[in-house]
């Protein structure tokens, strides 16, 4: 078995992209559901520093950012901000025990 993938490298696999476009602000590479957004940050867990999957979440959002990914059809910043307002309280309750390890 290889290193396992970055953030990055997770990131362009589910768009379907093989390299970043180089200019995110203007080019977008792709639209993910928030549930992969999470689903990454679980698989990530051992190597991000959050110590709360929201927090990690937000790792994450910032990454796809900065690729040129949308989240639910919105600039990742957005949905940061709809993380932090508690807008994505449920969704994100229903993958704490992934989060766990449980």
């Amino acid at each position: 078995m290889g290193s396992k993938p970055t953030t990055t490298e997770l990131l362009l696999k589910a768009v379907g992209a093989s390299e970043p476009t180089g200019d995110p602000a203007h080019k977008k590479l792709g639209d993910l559901p928030l549930e992969k957004i999470i689903e990454i940050a679980i698989e990530k867990r051992p190597d991000l520093l959050s110590r709360s999957l929201k927090a990690a979440v937000k790792t994450v959002l910032g990454s796809a950012r900065s690729l040129g990914i949308t989240v639910n059809g919105k600039d990742p910043k957005a949905v940061t901000e709809e993380i932090e307002e508690g807008v994505h309280d449920e969704l994100l309750k229903s993958y704490e025990s992934a989060w766990r390890g449980g």
